[in-house]
């Protein structure tokens, strides 16, 4: 049984966290140090852009642990995600209570701050060039009539297109793994809508999965 006391201290820190799992990853996080700078140039007091990078990153760049990057990603689209969450209507047992004590004006804040951010990627060990080569070709062309080209949808060199589309060059390669076969297990719940993309990761293999994050975890935004 958590404790009144306890529970407060956890919303606090879900509230601490904000945008932690923006784009629905929810691992383990590294912290980094505390962007104090940050914070002024941006003109926020809470929610603090300081915890939101203990997940992702120095900037919102990332982690290779996993960590989503959120740096560069339209505007729109983060703070459509984060008002999803809000309503409900996008499921999340992280995000949900987060959002819940989030402001209008706080989840375009924080939007409009880590859209602008442009940090290098996410250090890591490179992949193998292999992996790299065959991720370019599905990111690209796809595989055949069943797998369609990642770009197709997520604009040119996956930059991203509008709102509904969001960046995913520079994504670390542990989240886009782990965010695929997500894509994968709510697909065998029910039939996916066509064209949606959990449609899309139904039709790849572990191997293409693994290619395609490689690729992505080395192309710039």
């Amino acid at each position: 049984m958590i404790s009144s006391r306890s529970s407060t201290m956890l919303r606090n820190r879900l509230r601490s966290l904000s945008i932690a799992a923006l784009v629905g990853f929810a691992g383990t996080c590294q912290a980094q140090p505390a962007a104090n700078a940050q914070d002024t140039a941006a003109g926020t007091t809470a929610p603090s852009i300081a915890t939101c990078v203990a997940c992702h990153g120095a900037l919102g760049a990332g982690t290779v642990s996993g960590g989503p990057r959120l740096a560069g990603k339209d505007p729109v689209y983060l703070a459509h995600a984060l008002s999803m969450f809000k309503a409900g209507t996008r499921a999340s047992t992280v995000m949900q209570p987060v959002a819940l004590n989030l402001s209008d004006s706080d989840i375009q804040q924080l939007a409009n701050f880590f859209s602008s951010q442009d940090p290098p990627l996410a250090k890591g060990a490179p992949p193998p060039q292999s992996l790299v080569i065959a991720g370019k070709q599905l990111a690209e062309m796809g595989a055949g009539s069943n797998v369609p080209a990642c770009f197709s949808c997520h604009g040119a060199g996956g930059k991203g297109n509008g709102a509904r589309f969001p960046g995913i060059a520079g994504e670390p390669a542990a989240f886009v793994v782990t965010r695929l076969h997500e894509f994968q297990e709510r697909a065998k719940g029910k039939p996916p809508a066509p064209g949606s993309m959990t449609a899309v990761a139904a039709t790849l293999n572990d191997a293409q999965i693994e290619e395609a994050a490689a690729y992505l975890s080395v192309t710039r935004p």
